[in-house]
């Protein structure tokens, strides 16, 4: 049903831009896209991606499937920023790994190929919001590589000292800062980073809100909807009453107050509790990870964003490119390398079930930690919607929000500052919006 619910959204999206979907699906799929050459000589693919280990996975393929070629080129640097220009020159790879964020722009600008031919039947071994966020007007324009389920990592040395148990609620939550704060001035519950927009967006995905969405023939933007308001709000009181910092992530001064015990929490993505280990490996023992706290009356989890691997326009044989695309990502052969190698959180059902994900962590104190972001995966709903100017949103929040922190607006004022933004620059890409 949410499947539904977003195809007929984005057909929507069809009628209200410059660009149609179903025009694009029409032109850009070659009537040769199967999986071998006419003469008999090997398919060659060229696949861009950046995931860790891929270039063994290729090799694997390589040798077992001869009539299908693939040339690997990892991703770095700007890479991601060459696409767009190479594909317009009709220079681009065949194959690209890409933000599904970013993907609506790809679509309607008809820098993907509609795959649904090649890869329909792969539907029931992914999450539905994973699965949804390739799915357009009824068509698939990429295979889900990977997600971003949120879980709340926390100081369990800290919290065992003032007596506080890990919050199940934002509501908990709040009160833990203050009582937290209130025993040692020195510690805070959480950090709030203007810039770090997937700890943002995961809290929204949870409300069931989303930046974008459509009513009729026009797009809406929700950027200061009421589930970003309901977050607005709970940020704003942590602020105001000063229980947070708001350093900005990945500094060396966020990672000093994450070792020396400043910040008691941190909420984020799968890919995170790595990152925490990596850059505080002296706090080895004393970190657990819990559910991410729960808004009122709801079960529901967040995530910040994940990845797809997408068939570029101009790919001369989109069937063997979307066949190796859908073995890479969903095949049982990939699995664990795609786990254990490539640091993926799976966007696939067996993924999901993959013992390679069931391992104790020692800097989390023994615990199996994936069984966390697991449920939080099960519990993510499948209602967020992507738009086609995903950056200029997400520069414009992050914009406003460093304006909040430094004290010059409140959170809502941001939200409604960004709102704007975005709702102009759709007017000036010549799409109708609905306000």
């Amino acid at each position: 049903m949410r499947l539904t619910t977003r195809t007929a959204r984005v057909a929507a999206m069809a009628l209200a831009g410059a660009f149609a979907v179903t025009g694009l699906a029409a032109c850009s799929t070659s009537d040769d896209g199967g999986s071998a050459a006419a003469d008999g000589e090997p398919v060659e693919i060229d696949f861009w991606g950046w995931v860790p280990g891929l270039e063994d996975l290729v090799a694997q393929w390589n040798d077992e499937n001869p009539d299908i070629q693939v040339s690997f080129h990892r991703m770095t640097g700007d890479d991601g920023q060459k696409v767009e220009a190479a594909v317009d020159a009709g220079a681009g790879p065949d194959l690209v790994q890409l933000s599904t964020h970013n993907l609506p722009d790809y679509v309607i600008a008809g820098r993907v190929q509609d795959i649904t031919e090649y890869v329909a039947d792969d539907e029931s071994n992914y999450t539905a919001s994973s699965w949804a966020s390739v799915s357009f007007d009824g068509q698939i324009y990429g295979v889900p590589q990977g997600i971003g389920p949120a879980a709340t990592m926390y100081r369990t040395d800290i919290l065992d000292e003032y007596g506080i148990e890990m919050p199940t609620t934002w509501d908990e939550y709040v009160d833990a800062a203050r009582e937290l704060h209130e025993a040692n001035p020195d510690v805070y519950i959480a950090n709030m980073s203007p810039s770090e927009i997937g700890q943002w967006s995961q809290e929204i995905q949870q409300a069931e809100s989303s930046w974008y969405g459509i009513d009729g023939d026009s797009w809406t933007v929700g950027v200061n909807d009421a589930g970003s308001q309901l977050v607005a709000e709970r940020w704003q009181t942590l602020l105001d009453e000063g229980l947070v910092t708001t350093e900005q992530v990945w500094t060396p001064e966020y990672w000093a107050l994450v070792n020396n015990g400043t910040i008691a929490t941190v909420t984020y993505a799968a890919w995170f509790p790595s990152l925490l280990a990596e850059n505080a490996a002296d706090t080895s023992g004393q970190w657990a990870i819990a559910p991410m706290p729960k808004n009122a009356g709801s079960d529901n989890s967040g995530d910040s964003g994940g990845a797809a691997v997408v068939v570029l326009a101009g790919a001369e044989n989109p069937g063997a490119a979307a066949e190796f695309a859908s073995w890479l990502n969903g095949s049982d052969d990939t699995q664990e390398a795609l786990i254990t190698v490539g640091g993926l959180f799976p966007s696939t059902v067996n993924g999901l079930a993959s013992e390679a994900l069931l391992t104790e962590s020692e800097f989390y104190g023994g615990q199996v930690i994936n069984e966390v972001f697991i449920e939080s995966a099960e519990q993510t709903p499948a209602t967020w919607v992507d738009g086609p100017n995903y950056g200029t949103a997400q520069t414009a929040i992050t914009d406003e929000f460093a304006k909040v922190v430094n004290g010059d607006l409140t959170f809502l004022e941001a939200l409604d500052n960004a709102q704007a933004i975005t709702v102009a620059d759709l007017e000036d890409r010549g799409l109708n919006v609905s306000e």
